[in-house]
């Protein structure tokens, strides 16, 4: 099993409990912190990962240090996932809850990107646009591809709408090629 299915089992798992309790957006909230703060906390991490050390030492030390922070569905996940040598997935089980937690809000996820970063401004017109368009509300994520050489890719659900250079340069290859075949 792959380790994206594995981490979603978790998270499956987490927002089902998140929807009997009505805490979707507080669990998805603690799992974003949580993420970040084992990103910017290598010996955080580094417990979560080790496979050396005693299970029950490591629930226990995660309870001392997020046991205040975090809920208790939260620092039961952390649990579950240390006792099955699976804490380096939990950035991947914040991601899928994230996207279950967008799909049942009927939110939709779009990708944008540019070959350099888009400004705040250029962020929330692309965001207005894409909500117009598809009549839903949307999450878009920017990133930055030098493939995309000027312009914009993004890729709402299934639709890719490629306003960019590459794509520009890739329709007209094929409009040329599709010329000469017919010429011959």
């Amino acid at each position: 099993m792959t380790e994206r299915r594995i981490a979603a089992r978790y998270a499956e798992a987490l927002f089902a409990l998140a929807q009997q309790t009505q805490a979707v957006a507080h669990l998805r909230g603690e799992l974003e912190e949580l993420a970040a703060l084992l990103q910017q906390t290598p010996h955080l991490r580094a417990l979560l990962e080790r496979p050396d050390l005693p299970t029950a030492w490591k629930r226990q030390a995660l309870r001392e240090a997020l046991g205040q922070r975090f809920s208790e569905a939260i620092m039961g996940l952390l649990s579950v996932l240390v006792s099955h040598q699976r804490g380096d997935a939990l950035a991947q089980v914040a991601e899928t809850y994230r996207d279950l937690a967008d799909e049942a809000a009927g939110v939709l996820q779009a990708e944008a990107r540019t070959v350099v970063p888009l400004t705040d401004e250029q962020r929330v017109r692309l965001t207005a646009a894409l909500q117009h368009l598809t009549g839903r509300q949307v999450r878009l994520e920017a990133r930055t591809d030098p493939a995309v050489l000027a312009g914009v890719r993004v890729q709402v659900g299934d639709r890719l709408i490629d306003g960019s250079a590459a794509g520009r340069l890739a329709r007209m290859r094929e409009e040329l090629l599709q010329e000469l075949g017919q010429n011959r």
